[in-house]
């Protein structure tokens, strides 16, 4: 997959089934999300709320750019995202081929 293939996005099928291009994100955007991401744990063991508190705020910043309304949505996010959808979103988000 070459660079134009990524900024063209990234298809995605969510837990709802519904599928969702998603972009590489943009530096203005990267500010947001590293402001978020920083706060992750990065050590194996279990998830604490805040944990699923922060992906969940790192999903909305990515999501943001294609649907708005669902990026304010907390509560809809959480309902169409698993670990296998998350782990596709932010690659997708930091320019990588999600396969």
């Amino acid at each position: 997959m070459n660079n134009k293939d990524l900024h063209a996005g990234t298809e995605i099928t969510f837990a709802d089934g519904t599928v969702r291009k998603i972009r590489p994100l943009t530096i203005r955007q990267l500010r947001k999300f590293m402001k978020i991401a920083n706060n992750m744990r990065t050590d194996e063991g279990s998830m604490t709320d805040e944990d699923i508190d922060n992906m969940i705020e790192s999903a909305s910043i990515v999501i943001g750019a294609t649907d708005p309304q669902l990026a304010s949505d907390k509560e809809k996010l959480e309902d169409i995202l698993d670990l296998k959808t998350y782990s596709a979103l932010m690659a997708a988000a930091m320019g990588n081929d999600p396969n």
